[in-house]
C-alpha cells in the first residue's frame, strides 16, 4: 500500500500535470479552415490610373519582358507583390544575390516597378522603359550583418526571402537565415517594412520547436485571412523534408502548426484558397515517389494528398488564382535529355479532377525556355490587367513576365497551348 508521503506526491504530480495542461499556450497541431475566413481575390488598387493609360496603349496579346539588372554573379529566388494599396508604386521584387548560393556576401535587393503614365520614356534613373512601365535601379536591402543587427544573433548567410502585405496593409518580409552550417540548419526570421518601403524593423526569428529549433525553410507567400492574420507554407528541410503550416492571428501570434500530409521529401509548399474555407496546395519532390506531384486539399482538415499527372524532379512549383482559376507554374522540358529545369509553364487546374483519384492540369503557355539551363524558382502577383511572374533566369539575373489576363484567359479555354519565343532582352 502506498503511505500517505507518496500519495501526497502523486497529487502533486497530478495538480502540476493538469496546471501545465490548463496553462499550455503551444500552438495547435491542427488547422480548421471551416474556422477561418480565407482570402480568395488579391489585394491591389483596382483603379490605378497609371495602369489603365499604359495598357491603352500597349498591346495585350503579348507578354512583355524585363530583365532586372544584377551587379552580383549570381542571382536568385525572386519574391515580387503588389504594393499599390500601400505606395505610389505597382510592384515590389526581391530576390538574394551574391557570388553564389550560400555565399557570405549574399544580399536580398529591391527593386520597384511603376506602370507608366504616359508614353515617354523617363529619365535614367529608371533601367528600363517599354511604355508599360519601368523597374528602378536595385538596391541592396538586407544582408547577412544587416540581420545580425537587427536581430541580436550571429548570421552567416541569408536566402529565399517572401513578402506580402496584409488586410491592414502591415508589409511582412520572412528570410531564412543560417548562423552555422548550411541550410539544414537554417532558421527564419520575420520582419517589417514600413510604410515607405526602405526600411526595415525585426519581429522576431520563428520558434517553431522546443527541442530542435532549425532546418526550418520558407519560399512562397502566405494565404491571407479576412481578421488580418495569414497562414504561412514553411517547410523541415533535415531527414524527412516535410511541410507545416503556420496559422497566424490578427495579432500575429502563431496559433498553430499543421503537417498538412504525412509523406516525406515533400518541400517548399505553396497554396492557394479556392474560396473561404478551402485551400489548395503543391510541394517540390525531393526524388521520391518516382518524382510524383502531390496535392494537398484542405477544409476542415487536410485529407489524404493525391498524385497529379505532373511530375516534380526536385523543383519549386507555385500556385496562384486569378479569373477565378487556379494556375500552376511549373518546370516541364520537353526534351528527353533536357535540363528539368529548363522551360517555365503556366498549367491550369482541372477542377473537376479535385474529386478524382488523380488531380489534372493543363498547359496554358510556355512562359520561357533556357536550354541547357534553368528559368526557375517563380513567383507571381497580380494587377488589374497582369499577373506578373518573376524567376530566376540562368542564376545570372532575375527576368519578370508581365502576362496579360486577356491572354491568359483566352488561352486557358482553348484546347491548343500558347508557345513563347522567351526572347533574351
Amino acid at each position: 500500500m502506498l503511505g500517505k508521503g507518496s500519495v501526497s506526491f502523486i497529487g502533486v504530480l497530478l495538480l502540476c500535470a493538469w496546471w501545465c495542461i490548463a496553462t499550455d499556450e503551444s500552438p495547435k497541431t491542427t488547422l480548421d479552415l471551416s474556422k477561418h475566413t480565407l482570402v480568395s481575390a488579391p489585394i491591389f488598387s483596382k483603379d490605378s490610373k497609371r495602369e489603365s493609360l499604359a495598357t491603352s496603349s500597349h498591346a495585350l496579346d503579348s507578354i512583355t519582358y524585363f530583365d532586372i539588372p544584377n551587379t552580383q554573379i549570381s542571382a536568385h529566388a525572386s519574391a515580387i507583390t503588389n504594393v499599390s494599396s500601400v505606395s505610389d508604386r505597382d510592384f515590389m521584387l526581391l530576390y538574394f544575390a551574391g557570388s553564389r548560393e550560400g555565399a557570405r556576401d549574399v544580399g536580398i535587393y529591391q527593386s520597384f516597378f511603376t506602370f507608366e503614365s504616359h508614353n515617354k520614356a523617363t529619365h535614367n534613373k529608371n533601367i528600363e522603359s517599354k511604355i508599360l512601365g519601368t523597374w528602378s535601379e536595385p538596391h541592396r536591402l538586407l544582408d547577412a550583418q544587416k540581420l545580425s543587427q537587427l536581430s541580436g544573433k550571429f548570421i552567416k548567410k541569408l536566402g529565399n526571402p517572401i513578402v506580402f502585405v496584409d488586410r491592414q496593409n502591415r508589409v511582412h518580409l520572412f528570410v531564412v537565415g543560417v548562423s552555422l552550417g548550411g541550410w539544414a540548419t537554417s532558421k527564419i526570421y520575420w520582419l517589417r517594412l514600413d510604410s515607405t518601403l526602405s526600411n526595415l524593423s525585426f519581429v522576431k526569428e520563428l520558434h517553431l520547436s522546443p527541442f530542435f529549433n532549425f532546418s526550418h525553410l520558407v519560399r512562397t507567400p502566405p494565404m491571407l485571412k479576412e481578421d488580418s492574420g495569414f497562414i504561412l507554407p514553411i517547410y523541415h528541410e533535415l531527414a524527412n523534408k516535410y511541410p507545416l503550416l503556420l496559422d497566424f492571428s490578427p495579432t500575429l501570434q502563431l496559433d498553430s502548426i499543421t503537417k498538412p500530409l504525412e509523406l516525406h521529401s515533400q518541400l517548399q509548399p505553396s497554396f492557394i484558397p479556392l474560396d473561404s474555407h478551402t485551400a489548395f496546395g503543391v510541394y517540390r519532390n525531393h526524388k521520391a515517389y518516382n518524382n510524383v506531384l502531390f496535392t494537398s486539399l484542405c477544409d476542415e482538415i487536410c485529407q489524404s494528398p493525391k498524385p497529379s499527372n505532373l511530375q516534380s524532379f526536385d523543383f519549386s512549383s507555385v500556385l496562384f488564382r486569378s479569373l477565378d482559376s487556379t494556375y500552376l507554374l511549373h518546370n516541364q522540358t520537353q526534351r528527353e535529355n533536357g535540363n528539368k529545369r529548363e522551360e517555365l509553364w503556366i498549367m491550369n487546374l482541372h477542377q473537376k479532377s479535385l474529386d478524382s483519384e488523380s488531380v489534372s492540369f493543363e498547359p496554358v503557355l510556355k512562359l520561357d525556355t533556357l536550354l541547357d539551363n534553368e528559368v526557375s524558382y517563380p513567383s507571381a502577383a497580380e494587377s488589374s490587367e497582369y499577373v506578373a511572374v518573376a524567376y530566376t533566369y540562368g542564376r545570372l539575373h532575375i527576368r519578370v513576365a508581365f502576362v496579360p489576363k486577356a491572354m491568359l484567359k483566352k488561352y486557358a479555354t482553348h484546347s491548343t497551348y500558347y508557345q513563347t519565343q522567351g526572347e533574351q532582352k
